[in-house]
């Protein structure tokens, strides 16, 4: 998972049905949108192909999406992956395992593999998956340095002010 030229990508491999995923996501995403996007591709596949097995495993080789996952309050594209995740445990005990990443593990490297295409180009409005304000306050940083301004400290509130 990662930007490249064209934007964030995500890569999903199914490895008891041999299914290639491949999904751009655009400029905006980060990397660990891109994690959780590839885990709720997964549990939407899994809910439409309608599997019979009981058990059903979904890696990944970002521990901090798989604990964002754990998490109460979060994100809307995180409650939109655990949603997913809980309509397939209704059928299926549902397991997810962490895998080291680029160590070899056959599943991982494909999945990684599927990032890198340059056929894939995001097509549709930005930001797709939103963007968060980790990634403002970033981009905000990275331009005041990038233009040597020199003015006033410029504050970006860590948390929203409730009403």
């Amino acid at each position: 998972m990662g930007p490249g030229k064209e934007g964030t990508r995500a890569g999903v491999y199914g490895q008891s049905v041999g299914r290639r995923l491949s999904f751009s996501l655009g400029r905006y995403a980060t990397v660990f949108q891109a994690e959780i996007y590839a885990v709720l591709a997964c549990a939407h596949e899994i809910q439409f192909q309608g599997r019979p097995e009981k058990h059903v495993s979904i890696r990944s080789d970002s521990q901090v999406a798989l604990k964002t996952l754990q998490a109460v309050r979060t994100s809307q594209l995180v409650q939109q992956c655990q949603l997913a995740l809980n309509d397939i445990s209704t059928r299926h005990a549902v397991g997810l395992y962490w895998v080291s990443g680029h160590n070899g593990v056959q599943a991982n490297e494909i999945a990684d593999e599927l990032t890198g295409g340059s056929a894939l180009k995001f097509c549709g409005p930005e930001p797709a998956l939103g963007v968060s304000m980790q990634d403002i306050r970033r981009r905000i940083r990275r331009w005041f340095t990038s233009t040597g301004y020199g003015g006033e400290v410029l504050v970006i509130p860590k948390d929203r002010p409730k009403n």
